[in-house]
């Protein structure tokens, strides 16, 4: 009973040592393969990689500089892997599998790590150097900077989308804007759709095109986000294009005055017309104001005051005899009227 045990026990050790040779040998072959398979894909990609190498300023393919403040990641990620696929790199960012033994592969994560260092801020750029981590790492490490905390984050980026407003904004800069924020919100994993875009559009436009959303709520089938653009961009064309309002027409209206000057040598008070002018009046307030007098002159208005000569004794007129330097035809008041003065004393 004893023997039998023994030999299950030494059986069954001998199949345990045949299963880790056959595995051993499974990941030798396995080992192979991705070598040689790396073998040709290096010799496939060599020439373009090389490319990748020469190049000097890296911020004349990617010019937009990742920072915290201005947030600017979603454009950074689109426009760093654009040139990565240019030059077939991505695996070396998007992919964990490394290859830390291959001097090709190497070289090329330290071009990886150069352009990311060259493209980012000074303090994103010191506490990557601090790490000295492949490139892969940097990349998670970025990622995770700015797309950390999703639900918050993303709640406050949908705040700022939903109270976007126009204000001086061209209608081609206000909605790019709304496109990078609309953007943005699909990283957190909170895409917005095209109805709610132009709802959004629409809600954030200034004074000068509120006549506009009328019209696109109306408009039958609901317009698409850029058709709504279109629309704008047409209008706000026709009112660039418009001629500029005349500046307000400032009118003057005369007005006249008796003003009476001491009397005149033949003892006729002088009564003259002091010309003067009626506050200014705003053409484009009062449309009318102009066609208001249709004989060329407004009516005189009520004299400041009046002066009539004053009477003396005996019906002469300031010491002039009736009749004479005023004509045959004139005839004193009775001297019981005094005008201009006080009643004379007897």
């Amino acid at each position: 009973m004893a023997d039998d045990d023994d030999a299950a026990v030494v059986a069954a050790a001998a199949k345990a040592a045949e299963e880790a040779c056959a595995e051993k040998a499974c990941r030798a072959e396995e080992e192979r393969l991705r070598s040689v398979a790396m073998d040709e894909y290096e010799a496939a990609h060599v020439a373009i990689w090389a490319q990748a190498t020469a190049v000097v300023n890296v911020k004349a393919l990617i010019p937009v500089i990742l920072n915290q403040a201005t947030n600017t990641y979603t454009k950074w990620r689109g426009m760093f892997l654009t040139v990565l696929s240019k030059y077939l790199l991505t695996r070396h960012v998007l992919e964990d599998e490394a290859f830390p033994t291959r001097p090709a592969w190497v070289q090329a994560d330290c071009v990886m790590l150069t352009w990311i260092h060259g493209t980012v801020s000074g303090d994103l750029q010191q506490s990557l150097m601090m790490r000295q981590r492949p490139a892969r790492e940097a990349w998670c490490y970025l990622e995770d900077e700015f797309l950390g905390q999703r639900e918050s984050r993303a709640l406050l980026l949908e705040t700022q989308f939903c109270n976007f407003r126009q204000d001086f904004l061209m209608i081609t800069d206000y909605c790019r804007r709304l496109e990078s924020m609309a953007a943005s919100l699909v990283e957190f994993d909170d895409p917005i759709g095209d109805r709610q875009m132009v709802l959004t559009l629409l809600r954030g436009l200034s004074g000068k095109f509120r006549h506009m959303v009328s019209i696109l709520k109306m408009h039958r089938p609901f317009p698409t986000f850029a058709e709504a653009r279109t629309h704008l961009l047409l209008e706000e064309m026709e009112i660039d294009a418009r001629p500029p309002s005349p500046p307000a027409a400032l009118i003057a209206a005369p007005r006249q005055t008796l003003v009476a000057l001491p009397h005149h040598a033949m003892g006729r008070p002088l009564l003259l017309r002091a010309p003067t002018v009626c506050p200014l009046v705003d053409s484009r307030e009062h449309p009318l104001v102009a066609s208001m007098w249709p004989y060329g002159r407004p009516p005189l208005a009520p004299p400041a005051f009046t002066t009539v000569p004053q009477y003396g004794y005996g019906g002469s007129f300031s010491g002039v005899p009736s009749g004479g330097a005023y004509g045959s035809g004139y005839t004193a008041p009775p001297s019981s009227y005094v005008y201009g003065g006080a009643a004379p004393v007897f």
